[in-house]
């Protein structure tokens, strides 16, 4: 699998926004997800006996909106300008804005579903509408402006994860007006709500890990680049077998059996990605592994995994597959790669404004290897990996839940921890004016 014509790692730090803003993004995921596993150990194996109870869809979205969604969009913030050469207008206005409406507009989603009212639905749905809205029309704009050369696949990725996105949006508003409005609206719930978790985890989340995969893989993990075909247009044809498996999810007879095509197709482009990239992390330059490659290497095969319950699922009891493949995406393949990217883009990222500040402050910044210890990270992976295996065994064994949850706010809690370290650097060595 040699890569033929890899896009060029072009980088640009003239327009790169101050760290502050990242940060605020980075920093508030882990407490989030650390808020769920908290909330799944206080309530133990209740919110695994199905995936329609109101405490599963309250953890669920602490963990899909404020965690994931929450670093993706920081991330998007910070890489626009330096991977693409694109600058998002009013940036920092832009992402504090986003920040606050993210952070509380999450808070009252999940309040919603656990106590039941409305009037937290309303609420929800105006602090997240307005906010995402407003970070997909600003990266919009941006989007018109001509990018870096080869920076192309990295660019389309993004392009079609923030229209899955948008689609994400309007299904889980069509949902939520359900519960603000009760009885106003009729609509065949089950169907909206896979087809609102498939363009929000493959769509939106996929899409995007998939797109930065394209730079942060070789460039922080020193692999080879990813091959042509992954390059191309993969993303489009990703995206439009999303369109197809969902436009065919209500078609009875014939139309059954093409729906179950595009699903396979689905998944085999998506197991495409994840064996490709276990391929060029099998064959990186440094043979250790460092905690970014074993947690994407846990992403890659938690994918992997997920899209084999998901084609199968009467493989596993009728609760229990679901459960899996939920756990099996957000914590297993999402949360994972997540986790990684940080490890590897906050220690970078406050690297370099130690070294831009360095003439300012006159002191020499540490080591980029130092600023987050790799022995700390390692630990972290291992609580992590270890309350990832014991989840998914509650997803058959409920019983499990309690000691899994425990082990995965502990594993968010040193994510979060970890990362301040670099928060910390940044603080004691940078003068105030900067």
């Amino acid at each position: 699998m040699k890569p033929l014509d890899a896009p060029q790692r072009a980088l640009s730090f003239g327009n790169n926004p101050p760290l502050s803003l990242p940060l605020r993004y980075f920093l508030s995921a882990p407490l989030f997800a650390a808020l769920a596993a908290a909330f799944l150990a206080w309530q133990g194996e209740a919110a695994l006996l199905t995936r329609w109870s109101p405490l599963t869809l309250a953890i669920t979205h602490l963990m899909v909106l404020g965690c994931l969604s929450m670093t993706m969009i920081g991330a998007l913030l910070q890489m626009l300008p330096v991977v693409a050469g694109i600058e998002v207008p009013r940036t920092h206005a832009v992402g504090a804005v986003v920040h606050v409406c993210l952070c509380a507009g999450t808070l009252a989603l999940a309040a919603g579903f656990w106590l039941g009212g409305p009037v937290l639905f309303r609420l929800a749905m105006a602090l997240l509408l307005a906010g995402l809205m407003l970070f997909v029309g600003a990266c919009t704009v941006a989007m018109w402006q001509y990018h870096l050369p080869g920076a192309g696949a990295v660019v389309a990725g993004i392009r079609l994860s923030l229209a899955a996105l948008v689609l994400t949006m309007i299904l889980g508003g069509m949902l939520a007006s359900g519960f603000a409005w009760p009885g106003m609206l009729q609509m065949p719930l089950q169907r909206i709500t896979d087809l609102h978790a498939m363009w929000g985890m493959l769509g939106w989340v996929g899409l995007l890990v998939i797109g930065i995969a394209f730079q942060v893989v070789p460039m922080f993990m020193l692999t080879e680049p990813y091959p042509k075909f992954l390059t191309g247009a993969y993303s489009t044809w990703m995206f439009i077998l999303l369109g197809a498996a969902s436009l065919s999810s209500g078609w009875t007879g014939h139309g059954t059996l093409l729906h179950l095509g595009f699903l396979a197709l689905l998944a085999a482009g998506y197991a495409l990605f994840g064996g490709a990239t276990l391929y060029l992390l099998a064959r990186r330059k440094r043979p250790r592994a460092d905690p970014t490659t074993l947690f994407w290497r846990t992403a890659m095969v938690c994918l992997l995994a997920a899209l084999g319950v998901w084609l199968w699922p009467a493989a596993a009891p009728s609760n229990a597959a679901p459960l899996a493949v939920g756990v099996l995406l957000i914590a297993g393949f999402a949360l994972s790669a997540v986790s990684g990217m940080l490890y590897k883009i906050v220690p970078f990222l406050t690297w370099y404004h130690l070294q831009d500040a360095r003439a300012r402050s006159g002191r020499k910044p540490p080591n980029i290897n130092q600023i987050i210890p790799e022995r700390h990270a390692q630990w972290q992976y291992g609580v992590h990996l270890a309350g990832l295996l014991l989840l998914l065994a509650a997803c058959y064994q409920p019983a499990l839940a309690r000691p899994g949850a425990v082990l995965m706010c502990a594993a968010c809690l040193g994510l979060w921890f970890n990362l301040g370290r670099a928060v910390t650097h940044h603080i004691l060595l940078v003068p105030a004016q900067s």
